[in-house]
């Protein structure tokens, strides 16, 4: 391995347990995310995280990984859901309801007994 040298990657880091670290972690993303998109690295996984490092575009942070936090918008859960799956959230929130509503008619009318 030629380029990045490993003074130019040392530079970067500090040392080479970081520089380690930093590279295995960064190489499982990559590998990570062109199996989700399904395409193939131009590369190996481990160079191109090295190249990375030594561009300046990965930088190391102490502390664990932050993983980006997803939110989903309301709209597009119940496309997310299996369809017998929702028909049976549906039919446990109407027991649900149902059921609080026989709660809160049982309560009146002890309430209105003890009058």
């Amino acid at each position: 391995m030629l380029k990045p040298s490993m003074k130019e990657l040392m530079n970067k880091v500090g040392n080479r347990y970081l520089l380690v670290n930093l590279a295995a972690q960064r190489a499982r993303d990559i590998a990570q995310e062109a199996e989700e998109a399904d395409e193939p690295l131009p590369d190996k996984a481990v160079k191109l995280a090295l190249d990375e490092i030594a561009a300046g575009t990965i930088v190391y942070c102490p502390g664990p990984k932050v993983e980006p936090e997803i939110r989903l918008n309301a709209d597009l859960i119940p496309g997310m859901l299996d369809l017998d799956d929702h028909e049976e959230m549906e039919e446990s929130e109407e027991t649900e309801s149902s059921d609080s509503e026989s709660i809160a008619d049982e309560e009146a009318s002890t309430d209105d007994e003890e009058s």
